[in-house]
């Protein structure tokens, strides 16, 4: 009888481990108990399947009754470790975040960047990189510098000699800004590759010997071989960029960089909005850096009611992970007011946006509940078309040729504050045709566009800096899905937005793009809205996402600074002095 009994591999999903029988499947499932008698497995046609975070017991128990995938091995080696240094790592995170940021500095002196860095950055710094740890989440709000953050930490781990090299995984339209910060920071210390052209070009970037490789989310996918072989040659520390990209574990990106992480002696995720939609958003992140640690015991269902509650407590007793916002590490940066303009269709755009509505009500009363499954898209995509005709109904309705209401609300707008008071001026729209419009309507303004059609990076990288820098230039148009992160737009002290994303983290983002260092104007955000539309509903969902997010991460409340708050604290003071009386 062969001494093996099995053979483990991570399951397609990487949720968990499969331990297919090579004989006899009762056998197996006795071993399997005999390692621990509570341990919990379900059964399949192929084998068990077991969670991943008893893989070390497992180990111990049977390991060399199994016949483990390379995969697998790492899984259980990084768990294991994970979790012996767990206790000690979570205890000293905790004391530096408690402490003085002149304690940190002093626990990171080893760094030639220390005094290059802000307080929060040094405290962060500090707590990411505790001996023995796995990484962390820097969840920092937009605009405090999460990417020095990054980068000292890696030069404290090489510094230290617990690092060779550096992997960034960032949205396309932000890979070029890392070497441009890695220069700015650190001069000509570190090689830089930006991974661009096809298949073979990438490949070659990542065996060139540079020590920080900066690659696109699509680029873990189709070159994931190559990376994982970078990964198992030397010691790698990931960085995952705009982590809410992640946030969804069935996704073919999530899955690629899982795999590539369990191979790489560190990770950490980056992200201002790492729960834009829902708590549980965030929780995939987490996994990606501490294993599954966090998390360990909750289960994420979205049914749940005490969900919410439950990722927060667990998130406060086992992550890793910083948070700092604006208005407490940055003192001197100005207030932002928010003003929301409704504005009346026009007739047309009326009719047009009631027939849409109505017949779309009429189909949705007629369906079943199996009809209305199946056909999912297409309610969808009637739905998504009563947001367009709130913009502009022109490439929905035939024959249109009115001017919408916002466009017409934008004209007075930019023509009071681009060319009466001469200020630049952020505008942002959702839609294609919508941005085709608008860059004609306005260009007599000097404007400049960033949205799915510009890729080339010295494109936009010259749009930032003619906004930024030549005093004829005063729009930016952009598309917040596109342009909404890692952009730096504060020569404009005021936003507006034309048509918003149906996404709370590009919306989330954009806001930041003018309130962020270096801004010295207070900054206004103004968002037409039509009037009694589904608009106005998709705005409040926005704004609730955003307000679940504060929650969970802890963030103090902070009331939107609009004419009704600040009237309603006015006439609150008349009230007090009346009372006085």
């Amino acid at each position: 009888m062969s001494s093996l009994i099995g053979k483990i591999d991570l399951t397609p999903d990487r949720r968990g481990a499969l331990v297919a029988p090579l004989d006899d499947p009762g056998r197996l499932r006795s071993s399997l108990r005999g390692t621990n008698p509570d341990l919990r497995f379900r059964r399949t046609s192929d084998g068990f399947i077991i969670d991943l975070a008893v893989l070390p017991k497992i180990d111990a128990a049977l390991g060399d009754k199994l016949q483990w995938s390379p995969l697998a091995r790492r899984a259980a080696s990084n768990r294991a470790a994970i979790q012996e240094s767990a206790a000690d790592v979570l205890l000293a995170a905790a004391k530096i975040k408690a402490g003085s940021a002149e304690v940190a500095r002093q626990l990171i002196s080893d760094s030639s960047l220390t005094d290059m860095l802000d307080d929060h950055q040094a405290l962060n710094v500090a707590a990411l990189t505790i001996p023995d740890s796995w990484g962390g989440c820097v969840f920092d709000e937009q605009g405090t510098g999460k990417t020095v953050t990054l980068i000292a930490t890696f030069d404290l781990l090489v510094e230290r000699n617990e690092a060779d090299a550096l992997l960034v995984v960032a949205p396309k339209s932000m890979i070029g800004e890392w070497a441009v910060e890695f220069e700015r920071f650190c001069g000509g210390l570190y090689r830089v590759a930006i991974t661009d052209g096809d298949r073979r070009a990438k490949s070659r970037a990542f065996h060139s010997g540079a020590d920080v490789v900066v690659v696109n989310y699509e680029t873990v996918v189709s070159n994931a071989a190559d990376l994982e072989l970078l990964a198992r040659r030397c010691r790698l520390v990931l960085a995952v960029d705009e982590s809410f990209n992640v946030k969804n574990p069935d996704a073919r990106r999530t899955q690629a960089i899982t795999d590539l992480r369990e191979w790489c002696s560190r990770a950490y995720v980056l992200c201002g909005t790492p729960a834009p939609n829902s708590p549980s958003d965030i929780v995939a992140q987490f996994d990606l850096v501490d294993l599954g640690l966090t998390f360990s015991g909750v289960k994420v269902d979205p049914k749940n009611p005490d969900l919410a509650d439950e990722i927060r407590d667990a998130m406060a007793s086992r992550g890793l992970y910083v948070r700092n916002l604006k208005k407490n590490v940055l003192s001197d940066l100005p207030q932002r007011t928010f003003t929301d303009v409704h504005v009346e269709m026009e007739p047309e755009q009326r009719a047009a946006y009631e027939k849409i509505l109505d017949g779309l009500i009429g189909e949705v009363e007629g369906a079943t509940d199996l009809s209305f499954s199946k056909r999912m898209v297409h309610f969808l995509e009637r739905r998504a078309a009563l947001l367009r005709v709130c913009s502009d109904p022109a490439f929905l309705v035939p024959g249109y040729n009115q001017t919408p209401s916002k466009l017409a609300a934008l004209d007075g707008i930019l023509e009071d504050l681009v060319h009466v008071r001469r200020e630049k001026v952020v505008l942002w729209s959702f839609y294609r045709a919508s941005l085709e419009r608008l860059a004609c309507r306005y260009r007599r303004y000097g404007l400049v566009r960033i949205d799915g059609s510009v890729v080339d990076r010295n494109e936009r990288r010259e749009a930032v800096r003619s906004f930024q820098e030549d005093d004829h230039t005063m729009i930016f148009l952009g598309n917040p899905a596109a342009a909404g992160a890692g952009l730096t737009l504060h020569r404009s002290r005021v936003a507006v937005y034309e048509s918003l994303s149906n996404q709370a983290a590009h919306y989330l983002q954009s806001l930041d793009r003018i309130h962020r260092r270096g801004q010295k104007l207070d900054v206004e955000y103004v968002t037409l809205l039509c009037r009694d539309s589904i608009e106005e509903l998709e705005y409040q969902r926005l704004l609730t996402k955003s307000q679940v997010q504060a929650e969970l991460l802890g963030d103090p409340s902070e009331p939107r600074q609009n004419r009704q708050v600040f009237l309603s604290d006015l006439l609150a003071a008349k009230e007090l002095l009346q009372g006085g009386r």
